[in-house]
């Protein structure tokens, strides 16, 4: 698996060279964060995204009984990936992540871009879902994704429709499953699609007003048995306590997302809704769950947060001057995973997350969270730890993008 990793990895950078026809100057420079080479013309171009995430955790609960996880150090990305624009009209991307000693693929795709504000995607890239979930690892505000993000469900090998004006933006997409999936099973692909839709009133440098929709229809995964679950943590190092443990007899199930963000200058805030709806079999009762997430930022000095119309997400802050950037954020996010009349207890939680992030430059950055979790009688872990038990989390972060 390595080696075929490494050497897709090796044949996308040689690519340029195998497939340009006649030889072509190419220049070398550097673009917020990225080593990029391009053609004279524009059309031509391929660059790479590096980026490690080093992590610190300590972690304590009220009970002061062992988690199953200890406080330390972790590998938490050690990504990267090379991305590519041929002749103006063909785009691709091939991106492997080592952590925990494992090479894992992440994003494989190709695409045509020659329409205006269209992409047409092919490969294994992530679902039309929550702007959280679509915004990239290495310009997240906080060090982890909400409680809520445990209903995204991920990158998937399918076909994806994009398209967006100056204030609109409209994706859509059909797909499958992560790469082998259902070989070993010997059973067809679970297929579903996603559907998301971003309006954007204000859309200017320093102000934005934007309110998104998705919704999302899968199958249960193949070799599954029709089982689902659900499951959630705000920190890598965490124990998962929301936990549904496995849902049997479910036939498909249904993901609503709703997505309200602004920004004003130096500050920002972001907030979704999700739930999720099960539809099972053989007379069991439905299943529903829901979790949600806001959160406030405020950038007092060197940068500001910048917004995409054509993903309809936020980007990098590209701190400006020798002190850098300086962000301050608060989240509180909450799951519900309990659903007592389809005999589901996965547990309830309640988050407050307190961030700091200081830019030094384009490509290093140093994050601090404090983590105050609080969970219900129900929030067990499916079992494997202490109901009720609330915890404290200290975390940091050294990130380096390339």
């Amino acid at each position: 698996m390595r080696k075929v990793a490494l050497i897709t990895l090796l044949s996308l950078v040689l690519a340029p060279v195998a497939f340009g026809g006649e030889e072509e100057e190419m220049a070398v420079f550097h673009d917020k964060g990225y080593l990029v080479s391009e053609s004279e013309d524009g059309k031509t171009k391929y660059w790479v995204d590096g980026r490690i995430m080093l992590d610190y955790g300590d972690i304590s609960s009220d009970s002061g009984e062992a988690l199953g996880v200890a406080s330390g150090w972790e590998t938490r990305r050690a990504r990267l990936a090379v991305k590519t624009i041929f002749n103006g009209e063909w785009a691709g991307e091939f991106d492997m992540d080592i952590a925990d000693n494992e090479v894992e693929i992440k994003d494989f795709w190709m695409s045509y871009i020659g329409f205006d504000n269209t992409i047409v995607k092919i490969g294994n890239h992530k679902v039309p879902t929550s702007q959280e979930e679509l915004t990239s690892s290495r310009h997240l505000t906080f060090m982890e994704r909400s409680l809520m993000n445990t209903f995204n469900v991920g990158r998937r090998i399918g076909v994806s429709y994009n398209r967006w004006g100056e204030k609109y933006l409209v994706m859509g997409g059909y797909f499958g499953e992560e790469p082998a999936a259902g070989e070993d099973e010997g059973e067809d692909e679970a297929m579903g699609f996603g559907l998301r839709a971003a309006f954007a009133p204000i859309n200017t440098d320093d102000n934005v007003l934007h309110f998104g929709f998705s919704y999302n229809d899968f199958e249960p995964d193949a070799g599954s048995d029709d089982e689902v679950r659900f499951r959630t943590r705000e920190l890598h190092l965490m124990p998962r306590f929301p936990n549904t443990g496995n849902v049997d007899m479910v036939s498909d199930y249904q993901i609503l997302g709703v997505e309200l963000a602004g920004q004003m200058g130096a500050w920002s805030f972001q907030s979704e809704y999700m739930k999720a709806d099960l539809t099972r079999m053989a007379g069991a009762p439905d299943a529903s769950y829901d979790g949600y997430y806001a959160f406030v930022s405020w950038i007092p000095f060197g940068g500001q947060r910048t917004y995409s119309m054509d993903s309809g997400e936020w980007g990098a802050v590209n701190p400006k001057g020798k002190r850098g950037a300086l962000e301050l954020a608060l989240r509180a996010s909450n799951v519900n995973l309990n659903d007592f009349d389809a005999g589901v207890e996965g547990g309830e939680a309640d988050n407050i997350t307190l961030g700091l992030n200081w830019y030094a430059n384009d490509h290093v950055r140093m994050m601090f969270n404090y983590i105050k979790q609080d969970n219900d009688e129900f929030a067990d872990g499916d079992g494997d730890f202490l109901p009720d038990d609330d915890l404290d989390i200290i975390a940091v972060r050294f990130q380096l993008t390339f």
